[in-house]
């Protein structure tokens, strides 16, 4: 019966997500699609290049459940946040940037300045 109980368990959670490196997302970045979830000036000193921003309501509506998506933030506290909600959501590809734009900015990848991605 333990069995039974660990199996309703493991069904009733969400999947997890992951975190990704700098170096894991700067190798698979033509393959995701990067979301800055920071405000807009936060976003406009210094972003990954291609990098967009949306918000939750936008998230929601125009990005498909089963696409591949990374989260990045500055430090990667909110990231992982946003990743937790978007698999309630029921996002199964998520991954949250691991150290955030500190972390990309310190393997020295390139950062973009500005409103567009």
């Amino acid at each position: 019966m333990k069995a039974k109980s660990t199996n309703k368990q493991a069904k009733s959670q969400p999947m997890q997500s992951s975190s990704l490196s700098p170096s894991q997302l700067k190798s698979r970045q033509n393959q995701l699609l990067v979301v800055d979830v920071r405000g807009w000036f936060e976003y406009f000193i210094g972003h990954i290049a291609g990098a967009q921003r949306y918000s939750r309501d936008r998230i929601l509506k125009e990005i498909p459940k089963d696409r591949a998506i990374a989260i990045t933030c500055l430090s990667g506290h909110r990231s992982d946040m946003a990743v937790q909600w978007l698999v309630t959501q029921g996002f199964s590809k998520v991954y949250s940037l691991k150290g955030g734009l500190l972390a990309w900015q310190s393997a020295e990848y390139e950062v973009h300045r500005g409103v567009k991605p």
